[in-house]
């Protein structure tokens, strides 16, 4: 363990120095959490929105089921809902 002899002071500029590597290395932290917390929102959208696609997909293949179920090979415009038989 080392002996102090001899006590000695920082100049004001090194003092302010210091303070600011400190307030600037708070300021860092802040802003890395603040950067994780909207990563962390942004996985949970991704997430939310996959849950969406995967119902979308869903609801579109039982549709496509139904109506080849009722009309058979066809081709629907959408706009106007007219059916065509595919042969």
């Amino acid at each position: 363990m080392e002996t102090v002899t001899e006590k000695q002071v920082m100049s004001q500029e090194e003092i302010q120095t210091l303070s600011n590597i400190q307030n600037n290395t708070q300021q860092l932290i802040y802003e890395l959490g603040e950067i994780e917390l909207f990563t962390l929102q942004m996985e949970q959208r991704r997430d939310d929105a996959k849950k969406v696609l995967n119902n979308l997909k869903s609801q579109e293949q039982d549709f496509n089921k139904l109506i080849f179920e009722k009309y058979g090979k066809v081709t629907i415009n959408p706009e106007n809902g007219e059916i065509s038989k595919v042969d």
